[in-house]
């Protein structure tokens, strides 16, 4: 039988690490992440630290890099706004082109077989991965790797922005509530209300952001 290797390098290793612990929440947003500290955790030079921190700018974590390491986005209101709208035009969209195709009995499935993970996920972190996979199904049946693509760029800053709005079961109670809609909406054919829906939802999102930084929370 043989052992377990470990073929990341140092540098996806030293990555892979902080872009978990971006996510759970253990590094806060609009935290400064410092080449030597990062080194001394690491027990590592600075050549992975340096790697590390340019794929996290790739992906979209990081605000700023800057000779000593680097400082992660924070999500106020007009970023918020700003991402939100962007996501907002793709998911559009999606759900258009995915209506055109003749696939649209499958798409309202699988977007029924999602809530329904995403409902029985409310009181755990299980319910962010459905409530993307949800989202994703537009993009799977939309025909466009491009589209597909661009939404899957920006997919772990959309999970950031998630976990940073959404902090309560009421919270999440009312998302599902809209999620619910949208697939109605998308299995009754009316395409129009499924693109405004989806559109309220986002904008919900950011509303709740809105409140959480004007309650310095």
């Amino acid at each position: 039988m043989m052992n377990n290797i470990n073929k990341l390098t140092l540098s996806e290793q030293v990555y892979n690490i902080l872009r978990t612990d971006i996510l759970n929440g253990s590094i806060s947003l609009g935290s400064k992440l410092t080449n030597r500290e990062l080194q001394e955790r690491f027990q590592v030079s600075s050549t992975p630290v340096r790697d590390a921190i340019n794929k996290l700018n790739q992906d979209g974590f990081i605000k700023e890099v800057t000779k000593t390491g680097a400082q992660l986005i924070d999500f106020d209101y007009e970023y918020s706004k700003e991402l939100n709208d962007f996501i907002i035009s793709l998911s559009c969209d999606a759900i258009q082109l995915s209506s055109e195709g003749d696939h649209t009995r499958l798409v309202a499935s699988e977007l029924y077989r999602h809530l329904a993970a995403m409902a029985s996920a409310v009181g755990d972190d299980a319910y962010f991965d459905a409530d993307y996979n949800f989202h994703k199904v537009f993009f799977d049946f939309c025909g466009n790797r491009f589209l597909k693509e661009t939404y899957k760029r920006y997919n772990m800053i959309r999970y950031l922005l998630m976990r940073y709005a959404i902090r309560t079961k009421e919270h999440r109670a009312t998302s599902i509530q809209q999620h619910r809609q949208i697939m109605d909406a998308y299995a009754g054919q009316d395409y129009e209300a499924a693109k405004q829906l989806m559109e309220d939802h986002y904008q919900h999102g950011v509303h709740l952001i809105d409140e959480r930084n004007s309650n310095g929370k």
